[in-house]
């Protein structure tokens, strides 16, 4: 028995699979089939020079000289027209009227447009030449040799058209596959117009209402074959009466290891021969892929976003791979998490994803299941699965990660999933002016190094700051106007830059960026004194500003005193430990929180706002 836990090696099983049989088949049918050749334009398109415009074909030498004064006077002998013999043309010192089209005669190098000349009678009397020829040269619409269609695209009307413009009659392209879909499950009902309230335990069939639409987008000839309950022998039934007819039979539910789950086993006792079992992902790992005969047979799972999942990462490559596309699998993005990810992975997660432009640090994804919505609905927005490797520890927020993008095109033969880069924790110390904010990062920053942990710490100068002697090299060249001054001594490296910094996000990309340049890692932790935190923890110092709101409040320690040493010294302690475990990945083993009188309603909130989304 062949299981392949790795879903990398899962496509890799599925991807070697050849594409299916070719057909030849005219040009007006090949719009949406997938080429099984390269061609190329067999001769200029047109294969003749034409006018650019209506008008009349006459000779350069005849009118280059024409003025007010001067005018050319050419009497009209003939014509060329659109669909006829081109002829030999006006002799010099005539004119022949021409149409836009039309191919030109043997004589004649140039083509007046008619509001370039007056016509009188029979002749036409030129002023001002035009400075254009217009006349079309061949191969104007097609150069010859130019690739039209290459093997393994899907041949677009354009593409259609162009064959049919230089006389290509018919294409190779591969056969469509011919996909069988059915459901199993007892708890299933198909949702029809009269469909009655359903009773507990029952569902609507939602996955091959949905799979049915997401094979017809890649040219999957589909066919439902309903719902197929989940005794043995009712199964494996329909099942034999499938196979042998179809190339890929797609079936949902039935595949985990469950009492009921006989999906695979079906196909088994069918004499199928697996290729890929259970994946170590989720969620989606419930999968079979065999063949029996020339037909490929895949079971996926029956949980709507496990199945979606496993369809985008294994299914469609596998189809894509039948129907001769040039690559199968989706072009996979480097993206900055928008919000963390809390949990350690013991698995491959695919994670429903929203991703976007993103700011500085280029895409940013928003991590989608487990919102309000229902998991299902969450769904609808989604564009990409953010895949995060087994072994990952817990994600703060900016970690870097792979995404599959669902929007594009694919581009590649191979799934690589990249090991996340972790974003530091970021946490904002705020309170009141002169409360000690400096005086509690100073001594976090001193214990956190003790403790091997690198910090960094960010500090909003709201009046300015000094941090450089006047009259200094380097205090000289930001004057005469240096963008950006760096002053590397033995023992320390400072950044200049010319430029206000009125967003903390950039401030921290910042420092994350000077560390992964020093020391190829950011910081495990950022301290940021002030500003605004509405979405990041923070250690509050003294009282609340009226202002300021937050989504976690680490801890609540007293203004910097001369009195309260010996209860600050341990409520750092504390907080230090605290901060050590969750870089780590550890669970807390204080609560660190002081009693809170003033703590804001967003921070009581934060339990519920911090639970991050989860399949």
């Amino acid at each position: 028995m062949r299981r392949v836990s790795r879903i990398e090696d899962a496509v890799d099983r599925l991807l070697e699979a050849a594409p299916l049989a070719v057909d030849l088949v005219p040009v007006p049918e090949a719009h949406g089939r997938v080429a099984a050749e390269d061609v190329r334009a067999p001769g200029p398109v047109p294969h003749f020079a034409r006018p650019a415009m209506d008008g009349y074909l006459c000779h350069d030498a005849d009118v280059r000289d024409a003025s007010p004064g001067r005018p050319a006077v050419l009497p009209i002998t003939g014509a060329a027209r659109m669909g006829e013999l081109p002829g030999q043309g006006p002799a010099r010192g005539e004119a022949w009227v021409i149409t836009t089209g039309a191919a030109m005669p043997a004589r004649g190098d140039r083509v007046l447009p008619l509001e370039a000349v007056r016509l009188t009678g029979d002749q036409v009397r030129v002023e001002r030449p035009p400075g254009k020829t217009h006349i079309a040269a061949p191969g104007e619409l097609i150069r010859e040799g130019i690739p039209l269609v290459m093997g393994g695209s899907v041949v677009s009307p354009a593409a259609a058209g162009a064959l049919a413009a230089c006389g290509v009659g018919t294409l190779r392209v591969h056969r469509r596959p011919r996909v069988a879909l059915i459901a199993t499950g007892d708890e299933l009902v198909d949702a029809t117009e009269d469909a009655a309230p359903l009773p507990p335990g029952r569902v609507f069939n939602s996955n091959a209402v949905t799979l049915s639409g997401l094979l017809r987008d890649i040219g999957c000839d589909v066919e439902y074959h309903g719902i197929v309950r989940d005794a043995p022998d009712g199964m494996r039934s329909a099942f034999a009466s499938l196979w042998e007819r179809y190339d890929v039979v797609l079936s949902t539910g039935g595949v985990s290891i469950g009492r009921h789950d006989a999906v695979h086993r079906t196909w088994l006792d069918l004499g199928a021969q697996r290729i890929v079992g259970r994946v170590d992902l989720k969620p989606g790992g419930p999968f079979f892929a065999g063949r029996l005969g020339r037909s490929w047979v895949v079971g996926l799972s029956g949980t709507p976003a496990a199945c979606l999942a496993a369809f985008h990462l294994m299914a469609r490559p596998l189809l894509m791979r039948l129907a001769g596309r040039r690559h199968a699998v989706r072009p996979l993005v480097d993206v900055a998490l928008a919000a963390g990810f809390p949990r350690a992975t013991d698995r491959t997660r695919a994670l429903w994803a929203r991703v976007g432009p993103g700011g500085p640090g280029g895409p940013a994804g928003e991590l989608l299941v487990g919102g309000s919505a229902g998991d299902l609905a969450s769904l609808l927005s989604a564009n990409a699965l953010v895949l995060v490797p087994a072994g990952s520890p817990p994600l703060p927020a900016g970690s870097r990660v792979t995404a599959l993008m669902l929007d594009r095109e694919e581009d590649r033969d191979r799934l690589t999933i990249s090991a996340p880069r972790l974003a530091p924790l970021v946490i904002g110390i705020v309170g009141e002016s002169g409360g000690g904010k400096t005086t509690v990062i100073v001594d976090l920053v001193r214990r956190l190094t003790e403790d091997g942990i690198r910090a960094a710490a960010v500090k909003h100068a709201a009046h300015g700051f000094t941090i450089d002697t006047a009259g200094s090299d380097s205090a000289r060249m930001a004057g005469a106007g240096a963008a950006v001054v760096v002053a590397g001594g033995p023992a320390e490296t400072f950044l200049r830059l010319a430029g206000p910094a009125d967003h903390p996000e950039r401030l921290v990309a910042l420092a994350g960026a000077a560390a992964e340049q020093m020391w190829g890692a950011p910081p495990a932790v950022v301290f940021i004194e002030g500003f605004q935190h509405p979405s990041r923890p923070v250690i509050q110092v003294g009282p609340q500003k009226p202002e300021s709101e937050a989504v976690e409040v680490l801890a609540a320690l007293p203004a910097v005193t001369g009195g309260n040493g010996e209860t600050l010294e341990a409520a750092l302690r504390l907080v230090a430990e605290a901060i050590s475990l969750r870089v780590r990945g550890l669970p807390a083993a204080h609560h660190i929180h002081e009693a809170q009188p003033g703590r804001s309603a967003a921070a009581r909130r934060s339990g519920a706002a911090a639970r991050q989304p989860d399949d």
